[in-house]
């Protein structure tokens, strides 16, 4: 299908250990890969930042399981669609749904809502998938955790 094939993720903006005790730190921490890779400009990450927390105020993306998806769709801040993943051992509160901490943190940032979607629904095949879940926080490294994600959402068919 044209138009709907994205990477997953870039190895640079996996962060295995988390060390915010926050969403906001979270969050906070993930878009600065962004920043740290030449993906985004450092003068824009206040922006993207305030989308994202603003997002939040509407609902939480604490999706349940373990698992947060905070996201800004529809933004200018990105020419493309960019992904951060952070797997934060002893679990943050954000707000989930289930109530449950939260170890893993798909950050979403997406100029076309299209493509957001598709991400989203990668993610949602992991949340879906006990095994798929605890066999990412297993992932030690950046590239492993990049390596494990391409290969995962390889295999449901979603490239």
């Amino acid at each position: 299908m044209p138009g709907t094939e994205i990477t997953t993720c870039r190895a640079e903006h996996c962060l295995p250990s988390l060390e915010g005790e926050t969403k906001q730190e979270v969050i906070s921490e993930l878009i600065e890969l962004f920043v740290a890779s030449g993906a985004i400009d450092e003068a824009k990450a206040p922006e993207l930042f305030g989308e994202i927390l603003a997002r939040e105020e509407e609902a939480t993306t604490g999706i349940g399981k373990g698992i947060a998806m905070p996201h800004a769709r529809g933004t200018d801040v990105v020419g493309e669609t960019l992904i951060a993943v952070g797997l934060h051992q002893e679990g943050i509160d954000f707000e989930s749904t289930d109530g449950a901490p939260v170890h893993v943190v798909f950050l979403i940032a997406a100029a076309d809502p299209q493509e957001y979607l598709l991400v989203a629904s990668r993610v949602a095949q992991i949340a879906r998938d006990d095994v798929e879940m605890k066999a990412l926080q297993r992932q030690t490294t950046p590239l492993r955790i990049h390596r494990f994600l391409n290969e995962s959402w390889s295999s449901c068919g979603a490239s």
